[in-house]
């Protein structure tokens, strides 16, 4: 008799765990013009598993973790004849970490204005656009 109802216990709290997931947060997309080319920038961070993806025309083409305790995430990549790189800075990295380290962390960026989350988009040298998370 009791068999039924753990199982029925266990269903419902996997169900709302999986209901409870956190989805990705996404950058609004940017159309650029890159020699000749209409070329749609992307991406999105996925906080639980401290993964970024950044896409080019939908498809991912840049992708990584955050080392610990680093806001920082840097790419080249190539797309066609184009070399793209990304020069990305979360905040919300050190800010998450929690704590007093997490505190401290989020009341210096707040002071430098540096808390956002975002990547410039860099071609041939030049900063084309940037993408907020």
């Amino acid at each position: 008799m009791r068999l039924p109802l753990l199982t029925t216990a266990i269903a419902i709290t996997t169900l709302l765990t999986a209901c409870a997931a956190t989805p990705p947060r996404v950058a609004q997309e940017k159309t650029v013009e890159i020699e000749g080319q209409t070329i749609k920038f992307g991406g999105q961070y996925d906080e639980e598993k401290n993964q970024l993806k950044l896409t080019v025309n939908g498809e991912p083409l840049m992708q990584g973790r955050f080392p610990p305790y680093t806001p920082t995430q840097n790419f080249n990549a190539k797309y066609g004849d184009i070399r793209i790189k990304s020069a990305c800075y979360f905040g919300s990295v050190l800010g998450n970490q929690g704590g007093a380290f997490g505190a401290i962390a989020g009341a210096i960026q707040a002071s430098k204005s540096s808390s956002a989350d975002k990547c410039e988009i860099i071609v041939a040298g030049d900063t084309v656009e940037t993408l907020y998370f």
